[in-house]
């Protein structure tokens, strides 16, 4: 065949296969600048209410003390009308003792990020914060009530040396059930030892509690399926920049007795998850830029039952990764689709990830259609994403704490 009647050829085949991708919506959606509402900047935890006009935010404020080695600070949980900037309500939270940093930064004595949640009703707010919940009348923050957690036993260990070393637990994720009645709460030891606790909102009391299977768990996140029945947990079965092994790395656990329910394998290295009511499970990859593996990985999806992979959905140029959201009401996903290239450490002989910038993708649940791709957020890799209720607003934070309208 004549070089020239092979270009035309392939162009056909291109043409056909693009038209397919379009077809299937597996094209990347089309970026847009979204209108964005800001956040206090050091919110660390945030979320859109039900009816998504108010967002709830948390964050703390720093205060002198005598020691210099010592700071305190106090948490503060605000409730805004975020269209307007404008603040509806206030609850401050216990004061805490935090050691300071070599470097000046403040160290948690509990290693634990705030969390705060809407419950599904939107008639309270829910908030993590020094072990201990906080239940809030989300009208205007009022305490209803509060309940410490019941922190597992530190891990201890011996080094090589010989040494002992004591590995406290520290709360990676809470999330409220469906119901909004069961608060699930993970705990995290030494980065593979994880404790799932369940707690009964209304009167404190833990209901239910069990040991996950051994994994990097440390950055796992919990997603309730939308029956309220199952609890599923992404647990990587290799260390960070591995390959992923042939064990399985997604489990579902009963909620009324924690046993495993359902387990299968997605060939990732998944940290971030989300389910749908008909039993569809999206995972995204969390692991490195690698030198010839990982460039452009996609959003998995499986079903919960068979643990067939059901579709992969293309996004930019380097993938889908890190994080992975959908609306409690199934219409819509989103996912981090940053660009990331690799960086050669020739001193080291290390390659690192790079960020070139820093988006998330919105698509339509029903028929996987992209809906849009927002603009370049800095910060946006190291911060959280959730999508609203009814999914016409994102919110992020951490480095980047914003509010976005989505078409």
């Amino acid at each position: 065949m004549r070089f020239s009647s092979w270009c035309a050829t392939a162009a056909v085949i291109a043409f056909s296969l693009l038209a397919g991708e379009v077809a299937r919506g597996q094209l990347s959606p089309p970026q847009k600048q979204l209108k964005t509402y800001a956040l206090p900047d050091s919110t660390q935890s945030a979320d859109i209410s039900p009816d998504e006009q108010s967002v709830v935010t948390v964050s703390t404020k720093k205060l002198d003390v005598a020691d210099s080695q010592k700071r305190a600070i106090v948490h503060v949980v605000q409730l805004w009308n975020f269209k307007e900037g404008k603040q509806l309500a206030e609850f401050t939270a216990q004061q805490s003792e935090v050691r300071v940093a070599p470097q000046g930064s403040h160290l948690d004595p509990s290693r634990t990020q705030p969390i705060v949640r809407f419950s599904p009703d939107g008639n309270v707010v829910v908030v993590l914060i020094d072990r201990t919940i906080h239940v809030l009348r989300a009208a205007d923050l009022t305490e209803l009530r509060a309940f410490p957690l019941d922190a597992p036993d530190n891990v201890t260990r011996t080094s090589p040396g010989g040494r002992t070393i004591v590995h406290e637990p520290s709360v990676g994720a809470m999330e409220l059930s469906p119901g909004g009645q069961v608060v699930a709460v993970l705990w995290v030891s030494y980065m593979i030892h994880g404790r799932i606790q369940l707690y009964d909102l209304s009167s404190g009391k833990s209901a239910l509690s069990w040991d996950t299977p051994i994994g990097w768990i440390h950055s796992s996140s919990l997603a309730w399926h939308p029956n309220g029945k199952l609890l599923l947990i992404a647990i990587p079965n290799e260390m960070p920049c591995s390959s992923p092994s042939s064990g399985p790395d997604i489990f579902a656990f009963d909620a009324q007795t924690g046993a495993v329910k359902k387990e299968f394998r997605t060939g990732l290295l998944t940290g971030s998850i989300a389910v749908s009511s008909d039993g569809r499970v999206l995972a995204v990859d969390l692991n490195c830029y690698r030198v010839f593996k990982n460039h452009d990985p996609k959003l998995k999806i499986f079903d919960l039952t068979t643990g067939k992979h059901l579709r992969s959905v293309s996004a930019r140029e380097t993938g889908a990764r890190y994080q992975v959201s959908a609306s409690a009401d199934g219409s819509r996903f989103l996912a981090f689709t940053g660009t990331i290239a690799g960086k050669f450490d020739w001193s080291d002989a290390v390659l690192y990830d790079r960020v070139v910038d820093e988006t998330f993708s919105v698509w339509n649940f029903a028929n996987y259609e992209g809906i849009v791709t927002s603009q370049n957020v800095p910060g946006l890799r190291n911060s959280e994403i959730r999508l609203s209720s009814r999914g016409k607003y994102a919110v992020s934070y951490g480095k980047a704490s914003f509010v976005y309208e989505l078409p």
